[in-house]
């Protein structure tokens, strides 16, 4: 078993604004770097074998920071964020939604936004090495908050089944422990 903290990134001005960021490199937004720095003291006690953080500069920055710089973090692409598309940038209210949870589910057959599915593959097999690589220890994640719902669900699940996900928001600088190995389906 594997017990995995996971982190959703530091607000940028984009969750400021209600704007989807998807796979768009938004920046962190100045305040986020000081309470980034606050949630090592919920870290610090952990023993952490390694941190995994997605690509994009938010998560990263955010990954430093919380880790006061005393770990190495190694970047996985299978961390990023949904590509939503021609829907990034754009604000919840411009598409008539009135939260994440219907934009989540409205957006599975849409041209060029990247289908559960595949957010699920790419991120159980993150899982799986994960379980293989670091059985018995703990690892950090820093991620974003539709790849975190996935993670939580990939972490219990071998297989993609929509009837049985449930997003569930994850709010900014959320630490979120779950342990993977146990009670798969």
């Amino acid at each position: 078993m594997v017990k995995l903290l996971i982190v959703r990134h530091a607000k940028t001005e984009w969750n400021k604004t209600g704007r989807i960021q998807g796979r768009s490199d938004v920046p962190l937004a100045e305040e986020s770097r000081e309470q980034s720095a606050k949630l090592w003291q919920q870290l610090a006690d952990k023993e952490i074998s390694a941190v995994f953080s997605s690509p994009l500069s938010r998560a990263v920055d955010t990954a430093k920071l919380i880790t006061d710089g005393r770990y190495e973090i190694v970047t996985d692409a299978r961390l990023i964020e949904r590509d939503f598309g021609e829907y990034e940038g754009k604000t919840y209210a411009e598409l008539n939604l009135a939260d994440h949870d219907k934009l989540f589910f409205a957006l599975d057959g849409v041209k060029n936004v990247e289908k559960s599915e595949s957010i699920f593959n790419r991120v159980r097999s993150f899982v799986e090495d994960v379980k293989k690589t670091y059985d018995g220890k703990t690892v950090l994640v820093v991620s974003h908050g539709v790849c975190i719902s996935f993670l939580k669900f990939a972490s219990n699940h071998k297989v993609w089944n929509e009837k049985l996900y449930d997003m569930g928001y994850v709010k900014n600088l959320t630490l979120t422990e779950i342990t993977i190995g146990e009670d798969e389906e």
